[in-house]
């Protein structure tokens, strides 16, 4: 029998919840930040055969010593002891344009109603209230992954609008079939976003996000609330299955670690 941690972070239960969406022995396809803690994490607890693709060229089946400073990938230890380490050719070309990439985890600024993500800028594009950081490879991860799998580290609605200022990375567009409309492959796309507060999932026609499930102590009608849009709740909604003892042991253990070798290391976690 499963033994639950009663005293874990909305943070913690996010990385949990997004880890699970690995099946073991997948190719992951490793965005920055957030999506370096969940894929690693994931490997630490069910999915030990799983092998990660990096936008800078590195492949790997094997995790490295310790977590990347900063959750970037180039910091040399991605590098090291890696399977291969070519260029973005290799990885953004030949293997995701290939369609080798099972799972794609990126993580977001902006997400709207058919899981598009702005990663470009808050307001205009050519006068911006807020410049964010770019896009890098995640067009292509978003474009060609057979599962997207979206990370959002808060839950409000000027993070969870109608819809995105700037699309940096598509979801379904306009919703409907109008992604594969525009020539992206039919059987990609985002199939979850996972926030501090539940688990949302897509439609098949309409292809629109539903809640799926809201995590331990969290209310829907406070998930409703901060959502941009009239968000729609799943007939089958459920409570997030809560972390482990052993998973929330295993969480804050690479968190702990990786704070003792970066102060840069984010400290909410």
């Amino acid at each position: 029998m499963k033994e639950y941690s009663k005293g874990f972070k909305p943070l913690e239960m996010m990385v949990v919840a997004a880890a699970r969406e690995i099946g073991d022995g997948e190719k992951v396809f490793v965005g920055m930040h957030w999506p370096i803690l969940i894929s690693f994490f994931a490997k630490r607890t069910h999915a030990p055969d799983v092998v990660f693709f990096f936008e800078s060229g590195i492949i790997r089946d094997s995790l490295p010593d310790r977590l990347p400073g900063s959750w970037s990938i180039s910091d040399p230890c991605i590098c090291q002891g890696s399977t291969m380490c070519g260029d973005s050719l290799d990885t953004l070309g030949m293997l995701l344009h290939r369609g080798f990439a099972e799972v794609g985890m990126l993580s977001a600024s902006q997400v709207d109603r058919h899981g598009n993500i702005n990663t470009t800028c808050i307001g205009a594009y050519n006068k911006p209230a807020v410049r964010l950081p770019g896009g890098g490879g995640a067009t292509d991860v978003a474009s060609l992954s057979k599962r997207l799998v979206i990370v959002l580290d808060g839950h409000e609605s000027r993070r969870l609008p109608e819809m995105v200022d700037f699309i940096t990375s598509p979801g379904y567009l306009n919703g409907s079939d109008s992604r594969y409309k525009s020539g992206l492959r039919p059987g990609t796309g985002p199939i979850a976003l996972i926030t501090p507060l539940g688990v949302f999932r897509f439609t098949a026609k309409e292809r629109e996000m539903r809640l799926s499930t809201y995590h331990p102590g969290v209310s829907i009608e406070k998930i409703i609330e901060n959502t941009g849009w009239d968000l729609k709740v799943s007939n089958n909604v459920t409570e997030t299955e809560p972390p482990t003892k052993e998973e929330i042991e295993i969480l804050r253990k690479m968190i702990k670690e990786a704070k003792e070798r970066y102060y840069s290391f984010p400290p909410e976690t």
